[in-house]
């Protein structure tokens, strides 16, 4: 076919009204037969005039197809360079499209090989770093792009031919290409200038991928059927399920003991009872460990029956992760009455629980749960401050949801062999010593061949121990204002050390994108000003939410929901659009998308452009992408870590995410925020449960926002101060309780709340709360006793001095002596000289009172000094 039938060709092809709206084509439009045997058209585009919508060509398309057959491209050496090909399905489907490169060769013999091609859409590496293919379908009369990517890496300058092959349906049409490379060596593969696009190979990156393990954490150990990890230990059983699991961490999670305390000492019970109510006996086979590194270990066994076989494989990781695999084959029909996992717990280890629809607190004895997909809810923590689990049921079916108000439109799968049609459930009950835990799946009928998977996640808890310099010494600023001009000062002003910078600010107007090239210089030199003032500056950044504005945009849409969550598009009702999405949206955009945040630019070099951003697909390539882009970050703006709004991201990555910022920044740190999503929109899951596999990576955990504070103490501890698992806590909503929060140890930020805790820093810094060790009211052994139940109390211990911190958790005043077990605490009352000292915003110097009886305000409390005489 010659060139000008060709072009004829495409005009009959599509849409005469969408070419002419989006070409401004005149003149009528010449028919000619479309050839029977053709059922797609391809045709080849630059990177910097991305294909946008599946029913037409970019604007100027049909101009830039007046060239010769070849399609040109210049390019740079040392560049990934990006370019596309859209593919018109005709008039019917087009099936198992297949993307075919050739070498590209120079007369002088040197060649770009294949092997350093690749398309997006067809082939990548998943999160996992696993290598993977896609299937491409078209529908008839849509239109698919292909993003494809060449490794210049080390090609000379010279002219390189050669051919793209797309082949579906039987077919084959072939582009032929030249690539002109010339001019200067691009550095760092294109990757410092996001309009080149080379970024799109981000989706394939690897970075952080490894057997090592993070800092601070031990390497997993081996003894016998007894795996050891930093201050906990696993023992299995021989049908390969935990038989006990001790803790060695201290009661306020302070220092490890030598004496480690039990949380299970009887193995789990994986029950089959069949209909007429006998127990199916499983006699194990050999357990073979099949694998084994520093940070993880892996184990097999075999256990059967005459009526079933069950294969369980388990791994244990180095932060005390633990997957279990339970496949369970039926041999023969079988009606079964129930299939059950029985966990029994320590009862000094199961004193509170959170999850299934419990809020963090007190256990609740008789606690009775089903599956429900309407609740985000999958999970339960049960434990102590110093040694817990959390059960995480799942199938082979396992997505990852949705999280947020955006849960109805991504809810959890429930699983087929735990769910079984909501037959199942899990009951929390109390049998002599111990909490059992019994998930249940009720009654059914399995036939020969039958396979249920009975697949279950454990985190043994705390993660590590809780680090004072962290949690006495980091103090964040993190303002709401959009002009970052000023935020150094104000942070110096209030005596933070660690600055946040939010999007939809006038230097980073657009949301999880950071790094476009307009802003890079700018907060660049703001991380430097950080810098020059001993402080460090982290960004907002993470992945739930995708601009419109990033470069890429195209290019992710183009994946098909990979990417970009293929929700209701136009037809999707939200908080933020309870009457439908943005205009922009609607028009370009059309379908398979959930709208997100959307801002006004307000500030800088974008005001009055609108960020329209929406909701992306959990456990994706955009993974790789996020650690690629935080890697770049570190290496080239010197950010020292980043701060997370919710998370849509997986352990792996966060993990990856730790390793980059500990090789680059040892100071550096990850911070968590939630919004509480115990509530309907949300599916009444509890934040920490949701993350609660994320947190061996942060540092600290603000789970603020849209809490009440008057909650009772139980509910701080578990779900506000992040002791249990090793971590600190700060408060957010309205500025928390700072008298409460003491109790804790915790604070609210700067510069997000009028109550600034610059007067309560100070005094931490006064009295050295980092040398001091923390214990409370928690602590069975805590030596101080409040009369009063609705007062609580903590110590900051020293040498010299302890601080006592009491806080008052009724709305009026209550009266309460304070009792001190003088000689558990190692301190002489008699030369012990006790003060309340001024703290601005806090509370009046006292020096005349009595510990036996005392009157706390309402809502408020004290800190005390109880320091030596001299």
């Amino acid at each position: 076919m010659n060139y000008l039938k060709f072009c004829l060709f495409i005009l009959i092809c599509f849409n005469t009204a969408s070419f002419a709206a989006n070409f401004k084509v005149s003149g009528p439009h010449q028919k000619v037969d479309v050839p029977r045997h053709k059922s797609f058209l391809v045709y080849p585009g630059d990177r910097e005039k991305p294909i946008k919508w599946y029913d037409s060509l970019p604007e100027g398309t049909l101009k830039e197809l007046n060239h010769p057959k070849v399609f040109v491209m210049k390019a740079q050496p040392g560049e990934y360079h990006i370019y596309q090909l859209g593919v018109k399905a005709l008039k019917k489907e087009v099936n198992d499209v297949q993307i075919v490169f050739s070498d590209l060769k120079a007369k002088n013999g040197k060649t770009i090989p294949a092997g350093k091609m690749t398309c997006f859409n067809k082939d990548g590496i998943d999160f996992k770093g696993n290598p993977f293919s896609k299937r491409i379908d078209i529908p008839a009369g849509r239109i698919q792009a292909l993003w494809i990517s060449m490794d210049l890496e080390g090609i000379s300058k010279g002219e390189y031919t050669g051919t793209v092959t797309v082949m579906a349906n039987g077919e084959k049409q072939v582009v032929p290409l030249m690539l002109k490379v010339e001019g200067e060596t691009v550095s760092n593969h294109g990757f410092n200038e996001a309009s080149r696009l080379a970024r799109l190979n981000w989706l394939n990156s690897t970075t952080g991928i490894n057997e090592e393990i993070t800092k601070g954490y031990l390497p997993v150990k081996v003894e016998g059927n007894r795996i050891s990890i930093l201050g906990r230990t696993l023992s299995l059983a021989e049908n390969g399920l935990p038989s006990s699991i001790v803790s060695y961490f201290g009661p306020s999670n302070q220092s490890f003991v030598e004496q480690g305390e039990p949380i299970v000492n009887h193995a789990f019970r994986f029950i089959i009872e069949k209909e007429n109510g006998e127990m199916i006996r499983l006699t194990p086979g050999e357990l073979t460990f099949t694998h084994q590194s520093p940070s993880r270990i892996d184990w097999d066994v075999v256990n059967t029956s005459k009526e079933f076989v069950l294969s369980c494989s388990g791994e244990m990781e180095f932060d005390g992760f633990v997957d279990y695999h339970l496949k369970l084959t039926a041999k023969a029909s079988e009606k079964v009455k129930d299939i059950r996992l029985e966990i029994p717990v320590i009862s000094d280890k199961a004193e509170y629980m959170m999850g299934l629809g419990h809020e963090g607190g007190y256990l609740t004895p008789g606690w009775k749960w089903q599956w429900d997909v309407s609740k985000n809810q999958d999970m339960l923590w049960v434990g102590a401050v110093n040694g817990g689990l959390r059960i995480k049921w799942k199938a082979e079916n396992y997505v990852r949801p949705l999280v947020n108000v955006y849960y109805a439109f991504g809810p959890l799968k429930m699983p087929p062999s735990w769910s079984n049609e909501g037959r199942g459930g899990v009951d929390v009950k109390q049998q002599n010593k111990e909490v059992v835990i019994n998930a249940y799946s009720g009654n059914r009928e399995m036939r020969p061949g039958e396979v249920l998977n009975y697949d279950f996640e454990l985190l043994i808890t705390p993660f590590r121990l809780i680090d004072r310099k962290i949690k006495f010494g980091d103090r964040y600023y993190q303002s709401s204002g959009a002009n970052t001009s000023v935020k150094i000062e104000d942070a110096q002003k209030m005596g933070a050390n660690i600055v946040n910078i939010h999007h939809a600010e006038d230097i980073y107007p657009f949301i999880n994108y950071p790094y476009l090239d307009q802003n890079v210089k700018d907060l660049t030199k703001l991380v430097a000003d950080a810098h020059q003032q001993n402080m460090r500056m982290k960004f907002y950044y993470t992945t739930r939410e995708l601009t419109k504005n990033l470069p890429e945009f195209w290019a992710f849409n183009s994946l098909n929901g990979e990417v970009i969550f293929p929700g209701p598009g136009n037809a999707s009702r939200t908080v933020l659009y309870p009457k439908g999405p943005n205009e922009w949206l609607i028009n370009n955009l059309k379908e398979k998308y959930i709208p997100a945040w959307s801002n006004l630019v307000k500030e800088g070099r974008f005001k009055g452009e609108t960020d329209l951003s929406v909701i992306t697909t959990p456990d994706s390539r955009l993974n790789n992408f996020y650690i690629a882009g935080l890697d770049w970050m570190v290496q080239n703006m010197g950010i020292d870590g980043v701060y997370i709004d919710d998370c849509a991201l997986d352990r792996l990555t966060l993990q990856r995410a730790r390793k980059v910022i500990d090789l680059y920044r040892p100071e550096g740190r990850l911070d968590l925020h939630s919004w509480n999503h115990f509530n309907q929109k949300a599916g009444f899951t509890n934040c920490l449960n949701l993350y609660m596999d994320l947190l061996p990576y942060f540092d600290l955990v603000w789970i603020g926002e849209g809490r009440d504070y008057n909650r009772l103490p139980d509910h701080w501890l578990i779900e506000v101060s992040g002791i249990p698992f090793g971590l600190t806590g700060q408060m957010l909503q309205g500025g928390g309780n700072p008298w409460r929060g003491m109790v804790y140890g915790i604070t609210t930020r700067a510069g997000w709340t009028i109550n600034t805790p610059t007067d309560i820093w100070k005094f931490w810094d006064d009295h050295k709360f980092k040398d001091k060790i923390m214990t409370g009211y928690w602590d069975k052994k805590f030596p101080v006793t409040c009369s009063n139940a609705s007062i609580k109390a903590s110590l900051y211990k020293g040498n010299d001095e302890t601080i006592l911190a009491v806080a008052n958790w009724k709305d009026k005043d209550a009266v309460t002596s304070i009792d001190i077990d003088w000689t558990k605490l190692g301190m002489d009352p008699v030369n012990v000289e006790l003060l309340i000292p001024e703290i601005k915003d806090f509370q009046t110097e006292q020096t005349s009172f009595s510990l036996s009886k005392m009157t706390i305000p309402a809502k408020k409390g004290y800190l005390i000094l109880l320091k030596k005489k001299k």
